[in-house]
C-alpha cells in the first residue's frame, strides 16, 4: 500500500483532467450515468486527456493532489495510467487491470483501479479509472449494522472507528474514553451482533 500525503504534478504532465466546467454538454445521458456511480469515475484518453469525470472522481483526486487545483490529476494516478499503457506493449493480448491503495491527504483510504475501456464503433482505446473511497463506504456499512445491531449511541461511535481499522487505542485516544471502556464496548457489540446473526440464521 502506498501512502500519499501529498503529491507533485509533474510538468509536462500528460495527465491533464478537466475542471467542472469542462463536462462533455454533448453527452448529457453519459455525465449523468458517470454522476449515479457510488465511486469516483474517470475516463482518460490514451494521450492522457480527462474526457470525462463526474464529481466524486474530481473531489477524490483533490484530496490525492497536492491542493492546487482539479486541473491536474494526482501523480499517483498518472503513473497508473503510464504502467497500463507500458503493460499494453508488452502484453497485447491481455487485458490488465491496476489496482493500488492510497491514503489521501485528508485521511481517507481510497482504491483506485486503472484498465482499458475499448469503445465499440470508435478505433480510440480509453483509460477507465474508478477511484472508491475505502474509508465512507466503511463508515455506510457500520452505520447500517448499528441499527441492524440496536447499537447504543456510544457503541455506534465505537463501532463506525473500529470498522474504519482503528486501534483500541486510536479508539480511545478520539473519544475521550479508557481502552478498557473501549473493550467493553467492543464485547457488548460482539454479543449484539451474534444474537442478531443467531436470529437470522435460525
Amino acid at each position: 500500500m502506498v501512502t500519499m500525503s501529498s503529491s507533485t504534478t509533474l510538468p509536462n504532465s500528460r495527465f491533464v483532467a478537466p475542471s467542472s466546467t469542462q463536462e462533455n454538454a454533448n453527452l448529457p445521458l453519459l455525465n449523468a450515468v458517470l454522476e449515479g456511480f457510488v465511486d469516483g469515475i474517470l475516463v482518460l484518453a490514451e494521450d492522457g486527456t480527462c474526457v470525462h469525470s463526474n464529481q466524486k472522481g474530481r473531489v477524490i483526486c483533490r484530496d490525492l493532489g497536492d491542493g492546487r487545483g482539479i486541473n491536474f490529476l494526482p501523480v499517483c494516478i498518472e503513473v497508473m495510467g503510464q504502467h497500463l499503457i507500458e503493460s499494453r506493449e508488452v502484453f497485447p493480448e491481455t487485458l490488465l487491470e491496476l489496482t493500488q491503495e492510497f491514503t489521501s491527504r485528508s485521511g481517507q483510504q481510497i482504491r483506485a483501479r486503472v484498465k482499458w475501456l475499448d469503445l465499440p464503433l470508435t478505433a480510440q482505446s480509453y483509460l477507465l479509472v474508478s477511484l472508491e473511497n475505502k474509508t465512507r463506504s466503511a463508515q455506510s456499512t457500520a452505520l447500517i449494522e448499528a441499527v441492524q445491531y440496536n447499537l447504543t449511541p456510544r457503541e455506534r461511535a465505537v463501532w463506525m472507528l473500529k470498522r474504519a481499522n482503528r486501534t483500541y487505542d486510536e479508539i480511545a485516544k478520539e473519544l475521550y474514553i479508557t481502552v478498557n471502556t473501549v473493550k467493553r464496548h467492543m464485547k457488548s457489540i460482539y454479543v449484539k451482533r451474534k444474537e442478531v446473526t443467531e436470529f437470522i440464521t435460525n
